[in-house]
């Protein structure tokens, strides 16, 4: 998707879900509240930008660089690494490491999972959002696979 002044934002969250977070990092709360009720329409980033008295060419950028992080695929590791951090999609994480699941509830609570933004945000700005210290949370998902791993090994090895 191209992504330029006369692109409509609802076209490009619904192709690009990650991009509400971009717009939420500009401070566009509010367009973003009207998003989810369906209330934003024809509005486009030109528009949202003149509105909100935002930068549209950092926005701009910001976007077409958040797709394209995106468009590339995971990191994976082949020697078992635990990979996670501040940068990563909520989804990539609980995707990759169920183990870590009760984390998120711990720290975000039991709907964590049933918000419209989850898979949307990164670690660091659901944590921002929750109130979370982001290098505790990323340490305790870590940990968390951690332990299920060796629970894991130590009912193997049995």
């Amino acid at each position: 998707m191209d992504i330029n002044k006369d692109t409509r934002v609802v076209d490009l969250v619904k192709e690009q879900p990650r991009a509400a977070v971009v717009f939420k990092r500009h401070g566009f709360f509010t367009l973003m509240a009207r998003l989810q009720g369906g209330s934003v329409g024809d509005v486009t980033i030109e528009k949202a930008s003149s509105q909100q008295g935002a930068d549209m060419e950092k926005l701009l950028a910001d976007l077409k660089a958040e797709v394209d992080a995106c468009s590339r695929p995971a990191e994976q590791t082949k020697s078992g690494e635990i990979k996670i951090h501040k940068n990563m999609k909520t989804t990539e994480v609980t995707d990759a490491y169920p183990a870590a699941k009760s984390v998120f509830v711990r720290h975000f609570g039991k709907g964590c999972f049933d918000c419209p933004a989850f898979g949307t945000e990164d670690v660091a700005f659901a944590s921002l959002m929750h109130n979370t210290d982001v290098d505790q949370f990323v340490n305790e998902c870590i940990e968390a696979v951690k332990k299920e791993r060796e629970a894991q090994a130590g009912a193997r090895s049995t």
